[in-house]
């Protein structure tokens, strides 16, 4: 818990600290224009663009190996695995006593879930016998869990605006990288779809997490004096 220098109000943890505020809104303007622009780019294409055909030669000349990693980590974008990695980072930062945090991962990537969902038949891009792929869900949750990690390092590390933003953003690429790798390789999706997914984390996220520190802060706790009574705005107790 965060005293607020006044003795009757006491505040949890936010979900981001608030020297991040500003490297996490720019981080949403990326993630907007990432989400939106292969977006109209690519509405209604059933075939790989040029970047995705140039990508996904390189990732299937990756290691032999690569392609069980993928199915592995593939898994964790799977509704079951998904379930689990969000109960996980929840109960991570419920024993970091972040609350708010915990909430961000539950509301955010359940958020991401709706939005890659209503997405897809909106831009009606497909792959595959017709199924649609943009934006990728499976890399926009490991993604947005990979961010909510980065948000409880430099949370718990009292990193600065510069170094804490380069830790969230940091961990982001690392998961998202690594998710967008493995659809690449297992031709669940185009190059271009796993970016699409990269950004919609990168502008969910600080989203809910902001919207879960304002609501944090209308809902301040006021503890009780110390006979018990809880102190009114004239200083009063209550009847």
């Amino acid at each position: 818990m965060v005293s607020t220098g006044n003795p009757r109000v006491v505040r949890a943890r936010p979900a981001a600290p608030p020297a991040l505020a500003p490297g996490l809104r720019g981080s949403a303007g990326i993630g907007a224009l990432l989400l939106v622009v292969p977006a109209l780019m690519f509405a209604g294409d059933t075939g790989p663009s040029r970047i995705d055909r140039r990508v996904q030669h390189l990732v299937d000349g990756s290691a032999a190996g690569a392609w069980d990693m993928a199915h592995s980590l593939d898994w964790l974008g799977e509704p079951a695995g998904r379930t689990l990695m969000v109960l996980a980072l929840a109960a991570l930062c419920l024993v970091a006593k972040r609350p708010a945090l915990a909430a961000t991962a539950v509301v955010g990537i359940a958020a991401i879930s709706v939005l890659t969902t209503v997405l897809k038949p909106i831009v009606d891009r497909r792959i595959h016998d017709g199924f649609l792929s943009y934006p990728s869900g499976h890399t926009a949750a490991v993604t947005a869990a990979a961010m909510v990690v980065g948000l409880l390092l430099a949370d718990l590390l009292h990193a600065g605006a510069v170094t804490g933003t380069a830790i969230v953003l940091a961990t982001a690429v690392l998961g998202g990288g690594l998710m967008a790798g493995a659809q690449i390789s297992l031709s669940a999706h185009y190059p271009t779809d796993t970016l699409g997914g990269f950004g919609c984390a990168l502008l969910v996220i600080p989203l809910t997490a902001a919207l879960i520190d304002r609501l944090v802060r209308l809902r301040t706790v006021r503890p009780a004096d110390g006979d018990g009574h809880r102190p009114t705005r004239n200083g009063g107790t209550p009847a």
